[in-house]
């Protein structure tokens, strides 16, 4: 799945500092999210199995500032409940223009 994150989303992605990699899945999850991310135009691809993640770790591991970052990085791309399943996705000929 395709997404365009704004320039509001790649804050929140980006405040996570790299060098936390190693910390933790969450951390982990972020700093790769960061990789998966395009700077300029803030494309990203979400494979099933990352969206899966996502989700996981924004709805299963409890409420505070971790799930929310994730909610308010990719709840305008993938709904609420971060499933993706309801919202269009950004067709690739449309980003790659």
């Amino acid at each position: 799945m395709n997404l365009l994150l704004n320039q509001e989303e790649m804050s929140c992605l980006f405040s996570q500092d790299p060098s936390t990699k190693s910390n933790g899945g969450f951390q982990a999850l972020l700093v790769s999210l960061q990789d998966r991310t395009d700077q300029e135009s803030g494309r990203i691809f979400l494979t099933p199995k990352l969206r899966n993640r996502i989700r996981r770790y924004a709805f299963n591991y409890g409420q505070g500032g971790w799930e929310n970052l994730l909610l308010s990085i990719f709840s305008r791309n993938l709904g609420d409940d971060l499933s993706g399943s309801t919202v269009p996705t950004v067709p690739s000929a449309f980003i790659d223009a």
